[in-house]
Parts: structure tokens; C-alpha cells; sequence
């Protein structure tokens, strides 16, 4: 069932198709940013030179468009990479606050351009790279050497965000399926899989009328071809039907897919569903003139007003656009595309149907809420990332600095914990990249509190230090009561370098802090005296926690932190006051051999038993049973090393973290660590020694 707030939306939607009124603002305003091409791709008829909107124009209707609560900003083209200001608005969107997908034909992706995507944050903005097949194919309709050029701008993507540490950036194929690569379209799936595509979206040839654009017809699906596309779409179709929610998907529906047979014979009706082009979405052309379908599939021939007269809702208010609007409520022109559907606002009786449903749940809810049982999980940790940035460096750190340089490199003043707010309060530091919004952090409560679960410990860290969120002390006294009343997890824990802890955070009632000592500077002093004071004055837990090295001195640590007692290896459970000296992982045998090395070392200096971990014997990963981590843009992941989030398994934005947690994906993942190899079917995790480490249950 949809949220109250998308009901309301949805049924304003659905009275503004009923009475030809604009009740709702569109789903999303699209910008042709410019209808100029590198390629003469041989179907194409909609790329050639026409007058462009300025950057300061293009930067007005983002602005227009984000004071209206419209929630998709979407840049369109021609190529869009041949405007030299691209990457400063697709920046300026994602600073606006919008999720933004550019499609491109991915040739004119420099270095350079590359560099600037990364800088971009990679859950914010979404690629999709246009291949018409395999390289063959692709090159018959796109030039010589087209598809290793769009290859290699899109490798350039993937290096660049990996270079700069940032999350896996959601990148699509987009591919027409047509006579030039249908004998060979499962495998050309199978190969932009292989490259790392993240899925694809499977296009039709596009006919305006009755015939077959000239420009199109050795590419056009012939009579002779439809019985072999008959099996070939319910292949795609019936794979599209079996995908998982993560890796390489179609993003088609495969109901839609079974209906491109039927418009190669020009036997396919009008959609059955309505049409909501003219309500789903406001249209600015290169030029900024307003334009819409005509009914007809023209849409040059819909305009009706422009940008640089009216604003965005003048527009929409518009009586022409009123006029345009009934064309499309009469169409009867058949049409294969479905990016004007919006079937959640097609019917008045089910919306005022889910209405009642939901308050009649809503009561069920609470009443359930009152005998239902908590589901404990216990032996987890469920981490949320409330930041991936980092203010310093430490062995084995995955984290780059310059996303900390970045952030600060404009300041007045250095950075403090005393001035941290100040600096935030005046603007002078941008948080709108790398830091969890303090309403994922509730819809994850939420749906946590609804589903019953509550994880044994919650903990704030990943990548980077939590301290730094502009909003952590809400959100600790947040999570605190919700603790308190018992709901999300059995205590809280929060692990930090301690150098952005003030007194008024330590003074939160967090069951248990782990204070990196590698990123801080904490010496007995601060614990004693300083903003760390509060930590010792209860019964909390505090621990110190060290990476063993080969420069490491336990004798001076052990001198320096009297009073607490020293434990090396896995991380026990009892114990409030401890000096924790733990293990370096690396991908290496070499590498971790050295670790364990270090690590015994430190432990004979303090003259206590620890855990070296030994990589000999069976292993068994537990992430799948025991470690859900959620990163800061509301990606899952089940393991502290997959800092690229390469083995995502589902997303809180989209879903919900329960849902996630119980469903079959996990579980596939947990037998496999039970019954089969000992870790999960992944990649990342095929050779993974981190089982045999100590650190695995710390």
C-alpha cells in the first residue's frame, strides 16, 4: 500500500486528468539541454542545431523546479556531453536536491569528464550509455568504433568513482532491440553484464506514422522476423519475470515486452491504460519552448509557450496547454512507449478504495501493535552510516581524504568541534553529499518499529566519522528513545576517533563507544577532564581501540591508558573499561600473515591470550545472519569490506530494510554459507578471508 502522502498525490493526479485542471505539479520537468549530436546514428531524426538555453537559464528552471516540489529534474538531448557546462548542471541539480539520469552515448566521456562525474555523488546521479548491441551491431548503426569509445567512457566512469572511493553509480544499456542484433540479443545482455552494467532498458524503433521512417528500414522488424521475436521477447520477458532485486536486471515490464510483437504488425490498439502526457510531465525544448505529444507522436507540433516568457507554472496553467491536454484525452494514435503511463492514478474508485484501507489499517496497526511479539535478532549488529567521510587517516582506512578536503576547503577557520555548528549554521559547509538524512534514519526506525524486529546492536560507523553529521545530536536522542522503548536494537553503539566529540554528546545515554585511536588524538587527559569526561562517569562501556602494526608500541599504550585493560583480538563481550588491540585484514596471505604477526606481537606486550586468527580449516562468513549495514544513501550491504557496495542486496529509498532482511535473497545467501562453500555466491566474497579473522566477530 502507498504512503499517505503518495495517496494524496496520486488522487490529486486523478482529478487533474478528470477535470483538465492542473490540481498536482508534474512527476518531472525534462530539458532538452541541447539538441546537438557527435554520431549520425542512422535511425535518428531528432539531433541538429538549434538555439540553446543558457547555463544561467538551464540553472533557473532547476531552481523553478525545486521550489515547486516537483520530484524529478530530468536532462535530455541530443548528446548531452556536447555542452561544455554538463557537469556543472548536472551538479547544480544534484545540489538542488534531485536524483538525476542523463542518458549519453558515452563518447565524449574524457578522463577529465570523468573526474568531474565522480565529484558528483554516484547515488544522485545515474548513467545511461546507449548501445545498440554487441560491437558489430552497435557500430553499424553508430559509426566505426563507436561502441569501444562508448565502452571506454564508460570504464572511465567506473575507474573514476573507484579512484574516488564513492559508492557504486547505478549505470544502465540502453539498446533497440532490432534486425541487426535480435539474433544475438540474449548474449549482448549477457555481455554488458560481464562489462558491469547494472541492467538495461530494451527500446523499440520509433515510427511517427503509418510508414517506416526511410532512415530506419534496415533496422525495422520485418514480417519474416516477428515468429523468431516472438520467442525471443517471452525469453526476455520470462527473465525479466525470474531476476533478482540486485545485479544486472531488465528494466522493462514484462508485460510490455510481450506487446512489441504486436507493434511490428501494427496490430497494437492505443494503450488501454490513459495517457498522461500533458499531467505527468512539463516539456522544455532546447530552445525553451514548451512542448507536449500532438496526439500524433510530434511533438514539435505541441508546443504551446516558452520558458523564456512564462515561468514553469504559467505554463502549466496555461490555457493552450489545456487545449493540448484534450488532444491527448481523445488520442487514438497506437503507441509502443510507456513513459506516459502513471497507472497509480488511473482509477478513482481504487484510490478512494485504498483510502479507506488505510485508515481501516492504520486502527488494525495499532491494536497489533499492542500483542504482536518483538522478534529479537540476536548476535547482530545492524549499522547505519550516518557519514563516509572522514577528518584523518589510519591503517587499513578505505576512506579518501579528499572528500574531507572537499568539504573544508573553503573555511575561514579551521574546523573544530567548538565551531563545527557555527560553520554549518552560516553555509559555509555543504552537507548535501555523503551524510544520511535524518529522515532515512526514521523511515529505517520505522519500518523496524511496523515489522517487530529489533537487532541486538545498532552502530554508527562505516566509512566514515558520525560525528561529523550536522544533525547527531537529534539524531542520538532519537535513536535513544526509540532504544529505550524498546524498539530497532538492544543498545547502541557508536565507534569514533573522539576528535568531534563535545560534552553534550558524550553525555548521551549510548550503551557502548569504541574510540579509534588510530584517527584521534585521545590521550587520558581528554578522558579525564576533557568533552570524553561523561563517558566514564556511568556504567557505559568505553573502549579504546588500536590496529595492531609493526610500529605499533603496546608497552607505551598500556602506560598511557592506565586503568583500562588490555585485550587483543576478538572483542569480548564483558568488560567496560578495555584497550583493544585488533587485527589489519588484507586480500593478501602474505599481508594477513604479517597482521597476525603484529598482532601477536601487542598481545605479548601486554602479556594477555588473544586470537590471532589462523587461515587454515573450513571458514564460514556470518554477515548474511548477523550484519546488515546501511549506508548513508540507503544502500544495503551485508559486510564492512564491500566498501564499493559491489554485493548490494536492496535499498532502503526504494524498499524497506524488513523486507530486505526476510527476504529469498538472503536467504540464498545464508544457506550458501551453511550448506555450501562457507561464503555467500558473490564475487567479492569467493576469496574473502575475513572468516578466519578475529575481527569477523568483534
Amino acid at each position: 500500500m502507498r504512503s499517505a502522502r503518495d495517496l494524496r498525490r496520486d488522487s490529486l493526479m486523478y482529478l487533474s486528468r478528470r477535470l483538465n485542471r492542473s490540481l498536482a505539479p508534474p512527476d518531472r520537468v525534462s530539458v532538452n539541454l541541447t539538441l546537438r549530436c557527435n554520431l549520425s546514428c542512422t535511425m535518428c531524426t531528432t539531433c541538429y542545431d538549434s538555439p540553446e538555453l543558457s547555463t544561467e537559464e538551464v540553472k533557473a528552471i532547476i531552481d523553478q523546479t525545486s521550489a515547486w516540489g516537483v520530484e524529478v529534474f530530468n536532462p535530455l538531448g541530443g548528446e548531452p556531453f556536447m555542452r561544455a557546462d554538463i557537469e556543472e548542471l548536472l551538479a547544480y541539480a544534484v545540489r538542488r536536491g534531485f536524483y538525476v539520469t542523463v542518458t549519453t552515448n558515452g563518447t565524449l566521456i574524457t578522463e577529465k569528464r570523468a573526474r568531474a562525474i565522480a565529484a558528483i555523488p554516484s547515488d544522485r546521479l545515474h548513467l545511461n550509455i546507449s548501445l545498440d548491441g554487441d560491437e558489430a551491431a552497435n557500430d553499424r548503426v553508430r559509426g566505426e568504433g563507436m561502441w569501444r569509445r562508448a565502452i571506454q567512457g564508460y570504464q572511465r566512469v567506473r575507474e573514476a568513482d573507484e579512484r574516488a572511493g564513492n559508492s557504486r553509480r547505478k549505470i544502465l544499456a540502453n539498446t533497440i532491440l532490432h534486425a541487426l542484433n535480435m539474433d544475438r540479443f540474449p548474449a549482448i545482455l549477457d555481455e554488458q553484464a560481464a562489462l558491469g552494467f547494472d541492467g538495461v532498458q530494451i527500446l523499440n524503433l520509433f515510427r511517427a506514422g503509418p510508414e517506416v521512417p526511410k532512415e530506419s528500414r534496415d533496422l525495422w522488424l520485418q514480417p519474416w522476423h516477428l515468429g523468431a521475436l516472438e520467442v525471443l521477447v517471452e525469453t526476455l520477458a520470462r527473465r525479466a519475470e525470474e531476476q533478482g532485486p540486485a545485479g544486472y536486471r531488465i528494466q522493462n515490464d514484462p508485460g510490455d515486452l510481450r506487446k512489441v510483437p504486436s507493434y511490428y504488425r501494427e496490430e497494437l490498439k492505443p494503450l488501454e491504460a490513459p495517457c498522461w502526457a500533458g499531467w505527468k510531465e512539463l516539456y522544455i525544448n532546447a530552445d525553451g519552448a514548451a512542448i507536449m505529444c500532438d496526439g500524433k507522436l510530434d511533438f514539435l507540433n505541441g508546443a504551446f509557450g516558452n520558458v523564456r516568457e512564462q515561468t514553469l507554472r504559467q505554463l502549466w496553467q496555461s490555457p493552450a496547454l489545456r487545449q493540448r491536454r484534450e488532444v491527448v484525452r481523445n488520442c487514438t494514435t497506437p503507441c509502443v512507449q510507456d513513459c506516459y503511463l502513471r497507472t497509480r492514478s488511473d482509477s478513482g474508485r481504487e484510490l478512494a478504495g485504498e483510502a479507506a484501507g488505510m485508515v481501516a489499517q492504520a486502527a488494525r496497526h495499532r491494536l497489533q501493535a499492542l500483542s504482536r511479539r518483538v522478534q529479537d535478532q540476536p548476535d547482530t549488529v545492524l549499522r547505519l552510516e550516518l557519514c563516509d567521510i572522514v577528518e584523518a587517516t589510519a591503517p587499513g582506512c578505505s576512506t579518501p581524504m579528499t572528500r574531507w578536503e572537499a568539504l573544508t576547503r573553503d573555511l575561514p577557520m579551521e574546523p573544530t568541534p567548538a565551531n563545527w555548528k557555527e560553520l554549518r549554521d552560516r553555509g559555509y559547509l555543504d552537507f548535501g553529499r555523503g551524510f544520511m538524512g535524518f529522515e532515512l534514519v526514521r523511515s529505517v526506525c520505522d519500518d523496524l518499529r511496523a515489522s517487530r524486529l529489533r537487532f541486538e546492536t545498532l552502530e554508527l560507523r562505516w566509512r566514515g566519522e558520525p560525528l561529523l553529521h550536522p544533525e547527531i545530536e537529534p539524531i542520538l536522542g532519537y535513536l535513544c528513545e526509540a532504544i529505550g522503548r524498546g524498539e530497532v536494537a538492544r543498545r547502541l553503539r557508536i565507534e569514533s576517533s573522539g576528535t568531534f566529540l563535545t560534552p553534550a554528546i558524550a553525555a548521551m545515554p549510548v550503551d557502548e563507544w569504541i574510540i579509534d585511536l588510530d584517527r584521534g588524538d585521545l590521550d587520558r587527559g581528554d578522558l579525564d577532564r576533557g568533552a570524553a569526561s561523561p563517558l566514564l562517569e556511568d556504567a557505559r562501556r568505553v573502549v579504546l581501540g588500536v590496529r595492531a602494526t609493526e610500529s605499533t608500541d603496546g608497552r607505551a599504550l598500556r602506560e598511557r591508558y592506565p586503568g583500562f585493560q588490555p585485550v587483543a583480538g576478538r572483542l569480548p563481550r564483558e568488560g567496560r573499561r578495555l584497550l583493544w588491540a585488533r587485527r589489519t585484514d588484507h586480500d593478501h596471505y602474505l599481508a594477513n600473515a604479517a597482521a597476525r604477526a603484529a598482532l601477536g606481537r601487542v598481545a605479548a606486550d601486554w602479556g594477555v591470550e588473544c586470537e590471532l586468527g589462523e587461515e587454515s580449516g573450513p571458514r564460514r562468513c556470518r554477515a548474511p545472519e548477523r550484519t546488515p549495514t546501511v549506508s548513508w544513501d540507503g544502500k544495503i550491504t551485508l559486510c564492512t569490506r564491500d566498501v564499493m557496495l559491489a554485493n548490494r542486496v536492496g535499498e532502503v529509498t526504494s524498499g524497506t530494510l524488513s523486507e530486505v532482511w526476510r527476504g529469498p535473497e538472503l536467504a540464498a545467501d545464508r544457506r550458501a554459507c551453511t550448506e555450501g562453500g562457507g561464503v555467500p555466491e558473490r564475487a567479492l566474497c569467493r576469496d574473502c578471508a575475513l572468516p578466519w579473522s578475529p575481527n569477523a566477530g568483534g
